[in-house]
């Protein structure tokens, strides 16, 4: 693919910079909605001279349509001839230049968060591990985040009678934006921080693709939340394996489910993404690529994992929706008997309020993934091993957010070191 940024007309007092693309015999010829002074262009450098007020912005604009323009490219798929496969492709790649042009030139014509916020909904695309910016979109649950904080700025601005704009994203908007979600909104400080991060994407993305040079946002602070989360022992976890469930096939396919998660230590994300072509019962492995690291685990199938695929030989599996699952989970827990009281923490404005509840009410797929770690450090499996099957960077973030050992299992063993004196 041969790109150029060019200026339309040069003898223009003010002129618009073009794009031309040429790639498999076929040209186009974007306009990207930048005007510049002819003599502030640098012809055989193909960028905005230095002389030129509003060269940042246009910079980074042009980048960002520059590296718009080659992710569309490399998602073209191409013959062994190079040749573009289809004709479709080839639309389909005129078409998302097009729209993303449309977007941006929307965005640049605005200082309104609010329709920059649309714009971004509609055109970010995420960036992998190494910050290259891909094809590859948010989910959709995801995206529902980023409306849900949308609609809340609006309410926010709404109820202070102000437009919001790039250059009044600073630290007052922040405290005061942070205490209306806490208030107002009744958000405990998990929530909050939730809307902050999406906040600083949007602001971060805003910013490289020339909207803004406001760096305030990069000082906000992402409240952590306090709430509980929970493992099971591996006691728990045979009474969930161990019941009878004939009567329920509801539950017992979460049941089976669960156990498949908490046996692989996959995210429910991953694991309902898996099929026939995922099993290596030759070598005895799974093998799934993890969609939020980016990378490729080492799962055994181990012999509970074994005795569990035998109910299901053709490896298809039809899993709940994430919301459903969550529900019979606690079905699943107050059938089996996790009633032992859990202490739940939420905090709020920095206080923290707990309320005590039985344990299959903090139930969800999620407890699936840290029971592995924790029934798998119950069994003296290392640290480095356990890393290698769940795909954790770090044992910082296992210890912090996986271990979390019961009670019990805590008192068996200080009892039993303490034993030796």
């Amino acid at each position: 693919m041969r790109l150029t940024f060019y200026i339309d007309r040069p003898d223009a007092p003010v002129s618009a910079v073009m794009i031309n693309v040429a790639f498999s015999g076929k040209r186009f010829r974007f306009s990207t909605g930048i005007s510049v002074a002819p003599a502030n262009w640098n012809h055989e450098r193909q960028e905005i001279r230095a002389a030129d007020p509003d060269r940042a912005a246009h910079t980074k604009r042009l980048h960002a349509i520059e590296s718009e323009i080659r992710a569309a490219y490399h998602s073209i798929p191409f013959g062994k001839d190079g040749k573009a496969v289809s004709s479709e492709s080839v639309n389909e790649f005129q078409q998302r230049i097009k729209y993303f042009l449309a977007a941006n030139d929307t965005a640049s014509n605005t200082t309104s968060i609010h329709d920059c916020f649309d714009v971004f909904i509609q055109s970010y695309r995420k960036a992998s591990r190494t910050g290259m910016v891909t094809n590859q979109r948010p989910s959709e649950a995801t995206l529902g985040r980023y409306r849900l904080v949308a609609n809340r700025l609006k309410h926010f601005s709404n109820d202070r009678h102000t437009e919001l704009a790039f250059n009044n994203i600073d630290e007052h908007f922040y405290r005061d934006f942070v205490a209306w979600l806490s208030t107002d909104q009744n958000l405990y400080d998990g929530a909050v921080g939730n809307h902050i991060k999406v906040l600083k994407t949007f602001m971060r993305w805003a910013q490289d693709q020339g909207f803004h040079d406001n760096n305030s946002y990069t000082r906000f602070y992402k409240p952590d939340p306090v709430a509980e989360t929970i493992a099971l022992s591996a006691n728990e976890l045979r009474s969930i394996r161990d019941a009878d469930l004939t009567d329920s096939h509801k539950l017992a396919r979460v049941r089976d489910h669960f156990l498949l998660q908490a046996y692989t230590g996959l995210r429910y994300g991953d694991l309902i993404k898996i099929g026939p072509q995922n099993f290596d019962r030759v070598h005895g492995f799974i093998h799934v690529p993890i969609t939020k690291t980016e990378t490729r685990p080492i799962i055994p199938i181990t012999s509970p994992l074994e005795q569990l695929l035998e109910r299901y030989p053709s490896l298809f599996f039809e899993f709940n929706s994430i919301v459903k699952a969550n529900v019979y989970l606690k079905q699943l827990g107050e059938r089996v008997g996790l009633n032992s009281p859990v202490i739940e923490g939420q905090s709020k404005n920095g206080k923290r309020f707990e309320t005590t509840v039985p344990k299959y009410m903090l139930l969800t797929t999620h407890v699936a993934r840290r029971s592995f770690v924790t029934i798998s450090l119950e069994f003296g499996l290392q640290d480095s091993f356990i890393r290698l099957v769940t795909g954790h960077k770090t044992n910082d973030v296992m210890q912090t957010h996986y271990a979390k050992p019961s009670p019990e299992v805590v008192r068996d063993a200080v009892n039993n070191a303490w034993s030796r004196l």
